[in-house]
């Protein structure tokens, strides 16, 4: 029982000093970090070297989905379930019942 308890406090501390950051520092209520001294480099602005055209483009569902696929399928499945009741009534119920002449 003491090596169980032993092992599961060792796994539980090696997960958690894995998942903290390495180097994380803490920021204060001002919103400073406590780690950092209060001068900061200047904002140097990234550019991307393709511009990609951030307009959302209209999503378009294929009609052949929902006007063929979907009404073929639901069409065959039904088929499946009437050819498998006739089986089922050809096969099992015809032979349990007998005409006695």
């Amino acid at each position: 029982m003491a090596r169980r308890l032993l092992a599961a406090a060792l796994v539980t501390a090696v997960v958690t000093l894995l998942a903290l950051p390495l180097g994380a520092t803490t920021t204060s209520e001002a919103g400073t970090e406590s780690g950092t001294t209060e001068a900061t480099a200047p904002a140097v602005t990234i550019e991307p070297a393709v511009p990609v055209d951030t307009t959302p483009a209209a999503e378009t569902n294929p009609d052949w989905t929902y006007r063929f696929f979907i009404p073929t399928l639901l069409v065959l499945a039904a088929l499946v379930v009437i050819v498998t009741v006739i089986q089922y009534f050809t096969r099992v119920v015809r032979n349990r019942y007998r005409i006695v002449r």
